[in-house]
Parts: C-alpha cells; structure tokens; sequence
C-alpha cells in the first residue's frame, strides 16, 4: 500500500472539495477538516491559501500534461489528434471546476500552452509527412488550436456537456474534412 504524503492528502482533498462545492466552497477551514489536517500543517506545506490553489492548478496541469504526453501513438495521426482532442474534453466534463482554473491561469500565462500546442502541432506534422495534409503544417496547427478553443468557449460560458459533446465532434469532423485528405 502506497503512502500518500501530507501534501497529496491536503491536494487531493482541496481538489474535491472544489469539484463537490465550487471555489467558495474551498476555505483553508474547510481544507484543513477535509484532509484532517490542522491549519499550521497545511501553512506549512503552501502558505496561504492562494498558494494552495496554485499548487492545486500546477498539480492539475501537470496531470493534463501527463495524459497528454502519455497518448499511445499509432499509425494513424488523424486517430491520434482525435484522441488528444477528447482526452482534454474528457478532464474538462470530469473537473469543470480544476479545469476552469487552469483555463484561467493559463491566460495569465500563456507558457503554459506551449507544449499542449508543440505536442498537437507535432501530430500535424506526422499527418503532413503522410502526404494528407490540404495546407501548410503551421495553417492547419493554427486552426485545429483555434477551433479547440471554440470549444473551450462554450465550457467557460457553461454550455450544457451534452451540448459541448455535440458541437465538439462536428467541430472537429468539420476541420478534419477540410484539412486532413483520406488515408491511402
């Protein structure tokens, strides 16, 4: 049995704490008793708490970015882009409430979409070298990154998830049939 750390106790507990209640919802009080932690042990380990809801943010980036990494490459690039593309939908619809604040740290800094859009341009890539790309690696990059955020938008303004679901697939289907040419 693997022994969870004070940190990942105090993290995981905030986490669900957002995710059950909203962020109001989420008091150092609150924390403390839901990780059965006393408030100097969780000021210990992220002073305050805003550096705790950093942390929760950095730990759920991190995680994001793992998945992201950890994508089982095929053969087929298309299928490839397809399943990033629902892996990020997918932790949206399952932490609305974490992804929203990751969304929202990463406008503040932008750094933080660096390697998501350097890992999808490389699938990009991937299909311009099979010959199935109808424009430029960079024109294509760009639109797939755009029309993500898209349906990021529709997330942020509370959409409900069977209709982000909807409209994601036919985004994507649409973008797909207008730069990725049929497999040979």
């Amino acid at each position: 049995m693997k022994t969870v750390s004070t940190e990942d106790q105090i993290l995981a507990a905030t986490a669900d704490l957002l995710e059950r209640e909203g962020v109001a919802a989420v008091t150092t009080r609150a924390v403390c008793q839901a990780a059965g932690v006393t408030a100097p042990t969780l000021y210990h380990h992220f002073g305050d708490k805003n550096g705790l809801m950093c942390a929760v943010v950095a730990r759920g980036i991190a995680t994001f970015m793992a998945r992201k990494r950890a994508n089982h490459r095929t053969d087929d690039a298309l299928a490839d882009l397809k399943r990033s593309w629902d892996g990020w939908l997918a932790l949206a619809l399952e932490r609305p409430m974490l992804f929203r604040l990751m969304v929202e740290s990463a406008q503040s800094e932008p750094e933080a979409h660096q390697e998501s859009f350097a890992l999808m341009k490389g699938t990009v890539q991937r299909l311009a070298d099979a010959g199935r790309l109808a424009t430029g690696v960079e024109a294509a990059a760009l639109t797939f990154w755009a029309a993500t955020h898209g349906v990021l938008s529709l997330f942020m303004q509370g959409t409900p998830a069977a209709e982000i679901k909807a409209s994601s697939e036919l985004l994507f289907e649409a973008v797909a049939a207008r730069l990725v040419r049929p497999a040979t």
